[in-house]
């Protein structure tokens, strides 16, 4: 069994379900986690010294019109983050604390890596897409990194 040392070393493991509704709904999207939340519904991150989060968005595509995430050799095309609040355009890429690393489970699920390491509001974009990759559909919640740097002491 893994001492205390390690456990903090290792990133926490996130589940955060993501509920997508018509584009003309309101809200057109839902997220729903057991990590804290603002008043304004964005994930807020506390590592209590982890190294950050291992995030795993599961997609729910409540419009059956099957909506899922980009084919996993496209998986920078999954998501697009940066430091601020206001939602990342089209183009500016991920922000190097919130990165997408894989694709899993049929296209439903898409993991991200969340260092944590600048305590910060940031914006990010899941884009989903139901014609491979040819359009895609933006969802932009926020988040908060409360702890800012983690340590292995």
């Amino acid at each position: 069994m893994p001492g205390k040392e390690q456990a903090e070393r290792t990133p926490w493991q996130v589940d955060v379900d993501v509920y997508v509704y018509d584009q003309n709904a309101n809200p057109p999207f839902r997220i729903e986690s057991y990590l804290q939340t603002s008043s304004g519904g964005n994930l807020q991150f506390h590592n209590r010294g982890r190294h950050g989060f291992l995030i795993n968005f599961h997609l729910h595509d409540e419009t059956n019109q099957g909506y899922k995430f980009p084919m996993p050799n496209e998986v920078a095309n999954a998501l697009r983050s940066q430091m601020g609040t206001s939602c990342p355009p089209k183009g500016c890429g991920q922000w190097q604390e919130f990165t997408a690393e894989r694709i899993i489970q049929n296209r439903s699920v898409l993991v991200v890596r969340n260092l944590n390491e600048t305590k910060t509001e940031f914006w990010y974009a899941l884009c989903i897409t139901k014609d491979d990759g040819a359009t895609y559909r933006d969802l932009d919640p926020g988040g908060d990194n409360w702890n800012g740097s983690w340590s292995f002491t």
